[in-house]
């Protein structure tokens, strides 16, 4: 029996690739460890790192400078399939098994913080992404990582106002619809 769209719900190696350089980024130093605070959170970042033109648009929101602005690789689609509209804003199927794949390989580690589970690249989980930071085919994403920890490492209801804002067409969209 074959489920229709159960494609959305597997880990694919350019997600998980993609979600261990962003929770890395946000996972500090070894001597001093910090986590990516939830699933919604990084589902946020998520969308601006897959879908570069909105990370330019909520960056340039914030004051970001144009200089910085121009790192940012915008040509792109994202190679994956679309986010969808949610409740608390773009969010992935996919996630459950991305995260369960990279925790289940001992990448990452679930940890319990003050409203809920954060998220933290394991020393073995921060040399993957120093290898995978070292592949060109990876610079735009870790560069887009990077960014969001700089600029966006707010409250996820400081992010949904960043991104509504920003995004206008994002308010539009209904649940379970597919952003572009």
């Amino acid at each position: 029996m074959t489920v229709a769209g159960v494609g959305r719900f597997r880990a694919l190696p350019e997600a998980e690739g993609r979600v261990l350089l962003l929770i890395n980024a946000f996972s500090g130093t070894p001597s001093r460890p910090r986590e990516l605070e939830g699933r919604v959170k990084l589902a946020k970042i998520d969308f601006l790192i897959r879908y570069p033109t909105y990370l330019v648009r909520v960056l340039r929101l914030r004051g970001v400078p144009e200089t910085t602005l121009a790192t940012v690789e915008t040509d792109r689609d994202p190679l994956e399939d679309r986010m969808i509209r949610y409740r608390y804003g773009p969010w992935d199927p996919a996630y459950y098994a991305v995260l369960g794949s990279l925790i289940g390989r001992g990448l990452v580690e679930a940890l319990p913080v003050p409203r809920g589970i954060g998220y933290r690249a394991t020393l073995t989980g921060r040399a993957l992404a120093h290898e995978l930071r070292l592949d060109e085919s990876w610079a735009d994403v870790d560069v887009r990582a990077r960014l969001a920890k700089r600029h966006l490492d707010k409250a996820g209801s400081t992010l949904k106002a960043l991104l509504y804002e920003a995004i206008p067409e994002m308010t539009n969209a209904t649940w379970r619809q597919e952003l572009d």
